[in-house]
């Protein structure tokens, strides 16, 4: 005996509509299911609901906004709760610029349209439209608990009217991909349900406080320079090139690379789009969608490259996604890009790389990033003591690396000494260099080990030891290597960095 194929033909029971004074024949319907738009849609009218509304709300755990002496921490939020909503839809018939207002981009802390610019609050062309935020179907297990399937379907009075809801969920993903100077929003990609999730907006250091080798930071800067430069498009375009730009930042952990493409983002208003390529659930056909739908004006950012394939283009150990070689090739070559998209790609191991994956044409750009020399020591110091005198940066740079010899210390390790002596003076940080060394053996990324450390100078301690030698020479015994039993053999210090 057969049962009947459950079907549903309107995103609404007409009973509810009526209910709600509606005729169910004289509107237009929007479904949104889930994902960007349904967390958008949401977000917003959560926030700008007319009193008049018969929905409910909820409330979530958000940030709250204060400023860096008086952060308000974490406080609730009001969410979508279930019924109708009133609200009002600024401005849908026309286009929403650049500075039309000053939100922060965040779904849940999304600043409403209205709010933002009294120009569209005002503005005659609102609409008053309708949300009917419902539950569907029978309660069902899921990873998380017991869960109902919610859907949000946007009403507009009249039918054909599919262009006002349109234009209204466009205005609001404009808003959210809007970026301002000196900020960037972060978003990543949530593989299970296809849309970028975003995560937070955050204030963007200046490239200037990136302290990086002057030959470094000026390579990608005018590289980026000369990529968003007026012409350089049409330049593309005139050449059958895709419009797109890719780097390879490569090296040893804690240099900066992470630091850089933050203050890049900031500086070229850009939003940072994490992808996790190696997540159980990628894909081909998600890292493509990926790409297709990310944020406007964006860098994508495929972090540990390495880690997804081994020799042969087989599976690296430890990878379980069902990405291939070529699907993320086609992602780097542009094919069912955005033009004008940024990517970078980071890695510890480029020798572990294919050298298919960084060709010319693929990854435009190599920046390698090396543990910090001189140059590097001497602009943190100067950086964490603006103003301080040169020489006592100087006497820094020098004394750490005569101490170091052939060891090697990062970026993030200076960072940490000059956080350990905020509260000391510049010239008590430019003496106690050896605490660099401390603080990275209490951290595990340095082993130091000495027997007893020598009073003596070098050269005392090497006359005393040939001395010692000649004496030895005649009164005791010498093994294979020259080393001498019975006398005082000189004492080493040796340091390694992991």
């Amino acid at each position: 005996m057969s049962s009947d194929l459950l079907c549903r033909t309107l995103p609404y029971n007409k009973a509810t509509l009526k209910a709600f004074g509606f005729d169910p024949d004289d509107v237009t319907c929007v479904e949104l299911p889930g994902g960007e738009l349904y967390e958008l849609c949401s977000g917003y009218i959560a926030k700008n609901a007319s009193p008049m509304s018969d929905g409910s709300f909820t409330l979530n755990i958000g940030r709250g906004k204060g400023d860096a002496e008086d952060d308000e921490g974490r406080c609730a939020l009001p969410g979508l709760g279930l019924g109708l909503f009133l609200f009002k839809a600024p401005g849908c018939q026309q286009e929403v610029h650049d500075d039309a207002s000053d939100s922060s981009g965040s779904v849940v802390e999304l600043e409403a349209l209205v709010e933002a610019s009294a120009a569209l609050a005002e503005a005659p062309k609102s609409i008053q439209l309708y949300a009917l935020h419902q539950t569907l179907g029978e309660v069902v297990g899921t990873d998380c608990g017991p869960k109902m399937y919610k859907s949000l379907v946007l009403i507009a009075p009249g039918r054909n009217k599919v262009n006002i809801l349109q234009n209204f969920v466009t205005a609001l993903l404009k808003e959210a991909d809007r970026t301002e100077e000196h900020k960037f929003t972060c978003y990543r990609w949530h593989v299970q349900y296809q849309y970028w999730r975003n995560e937070e907006t955050t204030v963007a250091r200046p490239v200037e406080s990136v302290v990086l080798p002057d030959d470094t930071k000026r390579k990608i800067l005018d590289d980026l320079d000369d990529f968003v430069a007026p012409g350089t498009r049409n330049w593309y375009h005139d050449h059958g090139i895709p419009y797109k730009r890719s780097y390879l930042l490569y090296g040893v952990p804690g240099a900066g690379k992470t630091s850089l493409i933050q203050a890049i983002a900031g500086r070229y208003k850009r939003n940072l789009a994490i992808l996790q390529p190696s997540h159980p659930d990628m894909t081909d056909d998600s890292l493509k969608a990926a790409v297709q739908r990310v944020p406007h004006k964006s860098i994508i950012v495929l972090e540990d490259v390495d880690a997804l394939f081994a020799e042969g283009r087989s599976k690296a150990n430890g990878n379980k996604s069902s990405l291939t070689f070529s699907g993320v090739l086609n992602a780097l070559d542009g094919v069912g890009g955005c033009a004008g998209q940024i990517f970078v790609l980071t890695t510890n191991h480029r020798e572990r790389l294919d050298p298919a994956l960084i060709r010319n044409g693929r990854v435009d750009l190599h920046i390698e990033f090396t543990h910090a020399g001189k140059e590097q020591m001497r602009g943190l110091f100067l950086a964490f003591y603006n103003g301080a005198d040169e020489s006592l940066a100087d006497n820094f740079a020098n004394g750490l690396t005569e101490l170091l010899g052939d060891a090697k210390v990062s970026a993030a390790q200076l960072q940490h000494y000059f956080i350990v002596m905020r509260k000391e003076s510049a010239e008590v940080a430019s003496k106690h260099f050896a605490k660099v060394l401390e603080e990275a053996e209490a951290h595990g990324q340095m082993k130091v080990e000495a027997a007893v450390k020598a009073d003596e100078p070098e050269k005392e301690a090497s006359e005393e030891a040939a001395k010692n030698k000649a004496s030895n020479n005649k009164h005791g015994s010498s093994d294979g290597d020259g080393n001498v039993s019975g006398g005082k053999k000189p004492q080493h210090i040796h340091v390694h960095i992991h």
